[in-house]
């Protein structure tokens, strides 16, 4: 009789999860996103959503929920019921270097979520302003190391601040940092004269670049931006091992059946394929990527090893 009731149950548990993907969603499904409206991530959010509505038929509305440099969207998101009702837009800055950062652990980046599929690449750049003299990242490395902490670079954001301490260990130079809030902060310092270089995204100042108002140096992806074609990589500038990349994802809380996280999987790379989808991520200044959801949490194991490295390289402590 009990093996006969457990056969029962496992036989239910087998139907139940296809059926469950099958019917899902039958209800509105909410997107936590963790920055204000109007930002980056949260345009993406929102193109997003607008997809996988039309798709399933069903709303999917985003939900702004900033704080702790975007951690308590995530934060959320891992304590949110397990039905794939709830999901979230990771960050690379959200779950791979901002911890590290962070001496009170919301959530752990690695464990508290299933990971659904990558959404986009956050390519970033090393610009510069008219304060910088060089014209090269050759010539900015030279000048650093002919004078140390001589060169001063404005910090808008956590992700940036790794990013710099990532390219004076792989350079062997002592390029010093200054405090924004923000990259926006930061970029008016650097227009103005006042700071020779900066890091931000692409998307954040491809408008100044397009204007002349900042140089792109570098950008810190392994391959070229196709937004920044003619723009060289770290690398091929002359820091040999250099790659800096965000990303954004979609997420949902660890329990989630994986019958629901396989059909979101596929839908999204179905979505981040789309031409038009493409054209309006590039637009964004950001690269359509797609990815499984075991391809994904290779990625976010992989870089928070990589930038935890980072953080105790460059003695960074957590806040």
């Amino acid at each position: 009789m009990k093996r006969a009731l457990l056969l029962a149950l496992a036989s239910f548990m087998f139907v139940g999860a296809p059926t469950q993907a099958a019917n899902y969603p039958d209800k509105p499904v909410r997107m936590i996103v963790g920055y204000p409206p109007g930002g980056a991530s949260d345009m993406v959010a929102r193109l997003l959503a607008a997809e996988l509505e039309k798709v399933n038929g069903t709303p999917f509305v985003v939900e702004n929920r900033p704080g702790v440099g975007g951690m308590l969207s995530l934060s959320t998101l891992s304590r949110s019921p397990t039905d794939g009702y709830t999901l979230g837009l990771g960050v690379s800055g959200t779950l791979v270097t901002g911890p590290h950062l962070q001496k009170n652990q919301l959530y752990d980046p690695k464990s508290d979520f299933a990971p659904v599929a990558m959404v986009a690449k956050v390519p970033m750049v090393l610009l510069g302003g008219p304060a910088l003299k060089q014209n090269s990242v050759e010539e900015l490395i030279a000048e650093a190391k002919a004078n140390p902490q001589g060169i001063i670079f404005a910090s808008g954001a956590q992700a940036f601040e790794l990013a710099l301490q990532l390219l004076n260990h792989k350079a062997g130079v002592q390029i010093t940092s200054a405090s924004y809030k923000g990259g926006a902060a930061a970029s008016i310092d650097v227009m103005a004269g006042r700071v020779p270089i900066m890091i931000d995204s692409v998307g954040a100042q491809l408008n100044n670049i397009k204007q002349g108002n900042l140089r792109a140096l570098a950008v810190l992806d392994d391959a070229r931006s196709p937004v920044l074609p003619d723009v060289a990589t770290m690398q091929e500038a002359g820091v040999p091992g250099y790659d800096a990349v965000g990303w954004i994802a979609l997420l949902a809380p660890k329990g989630t059946p994986g019958a629901v996280v396989d059909k979101l999987s596929k839908q999204v790379n179905d979505i981040v394929q789309m031409p038009e989808f493409k054209t309006k991520l590039m637009a964004l200044g950001f690269q359509p990527e797609s990815s499984t959801p075991e391809g994904l949490q290779k990625t976010i194991e992989a870089d928070y090893a990589k930038w935890g490295e980072v953080v105790r390289t460059a003695g960074m402590k957590a806040e």
